[in-house]
């Protein structure tokens, strides 16, 4: 399988455009500014439809966006951050999310009752191909995906 990152190639979208596309209360901006951690939506681009139902995706997306804030809320992380891209490309939906971290929450998360939230993330992916690969540095903790839209 090829890696997954090569999948990612998106448009830009404004601050207005993206406005609407978190549930009211439920902003990145909202959540992360008062944690500190600068957000980037570096690109979007979504399907008109996708095979998901309403809840995998809100399962998938909030589990996303909880083990990133938590990753880049760590003790120890000097720049906190999250990077989020969306992109459609050929017959895939991909999906990246970067955060901040230290080697020591990832290898937290390996522990018994954490990473939680990646095996729910892992379930719903699994249903679709299973097209899912993660990576981490030193700084750094990468979640991409790919959903077939055929």
């Amino acid at each position: 399988m090829p890696g997954l990152g090569s999948m990612v190639s998106l448009p830009s979208l404004s601050s207005s455009q993206r406005q609407g596309t978190v549930p009211a209360g439920k902003s990145p901006e909202a959540t992360t500014s008062a944690a500190g951690i600068a957000v980037e939506i570096a690109r979007m681009k979504a399907p008109d439809t996708l095979p998901l139902t309403d809840a995998e995706l809100c399962s998938l997306m909030m589990n996303l966006l909880d083990n990133a804030v938590e990753g880049a809320s760590a003790p120890g992380v000097k720049r906190p951050y999250i990077k989020l891209d969306f992109s459609v490309k050929e017959h895939f939906f991909a999906v990246s999310c970067e955060n901040a971290s230290t080697m020591e929450h990832i290898q937290k998360e390996a522990a018994p009752g954490h990473g939680l939230g990646l095996k729910i993330i892992r379930q719903i992916v699994a249903r679709y191909d299973d097209l899912l690969e993660t990576e981490y540095g030193a700084d750094f903790y990468c979640v991409k995906m790919a959903i077939p839209l055929d």
